[in-house]
């Protein structure tokens, strides 16, 4: 592994892919299916999740998935804006760009298998587990119980779809020479 601390500059070329990918995560996020409304909602915005991490370090990363949050709740016109899930989605964007920042991954090694699974896990487990839920009860009055009853249980069999998808797309993304050098790796 690296170092926590270790962020990349933020060149010119960093912080317009930065821009075009949290636009771009804005949009695939609205192609989310919800299975359960305002519980168990299913979206590829993992993956793009995934590449910035990989190219803007845990720094970067953390404060590009704040902005993200801010962006899509200023955007939906709700006016349910809780800093705390800002918060939240930022610190996942610390995980994601410490799991994924100057890592190359191959299909083939058992190893990078591992290490994708942990950082799904441990991304999933701070988001989707437990925080989530948490924020639910505190300021919707669900339960965190209720929650787990009613199917947020079921995304444990997102867990590997994820695995999966990761693995078929970045290690395809990080064959492309500029993606490569965003993401520092050898």
């Amino acid at each position: 592994m690296h170092s926590i601390c270790k962020t990349p500059p933020l060149t010119p070329k960093r912080l317009v892919s930065l821009a075009m990918l949290i636009a771009l995560a804005f949009i695939v996020s609205k192609f989310s299916i919800p299975i359960i409304p305002q519980q168990l909602v299913i979206s590829l915005t993992f993956i793009v999740n995934t590449i910035i991490g990989m190219i803007a370090g845990p720094f970067w990363a953390f404060i590009s998935l704040g902005i993200l949050d801010v962006v899509d709740n200023l955007s939906s016109g709700a006016g349910n804006f809780i800093i705390w899930w800002t918060l939240m989605e930022a610190v996942q964007g610390f995980f994601y760009g410490y799991f994924f920042y100057e890592k190359p991954l191959s299909w083939s090694s058992k190893k990078d298998w591992l290490h994708v699974t942990l950082a799904t896990v441990v991304i999933m487990l701070i988001g989707t587990f437990i925080f989530t839920p948490l924020l639910i009860q505190i300021y919707f009055g669900v339960p965190f119980w209720a929650q787990y009853l009613s199917g947020r249980w079921l995304k444990i069999f997102e867990i590997p779809l994820r695995i999966i998808i990761t693995m078929l797309v970045i290690p395809r993304l990080q064959t492309i020479p500029e993606l490569r050098k965003l993401a520092n790796l050898p």
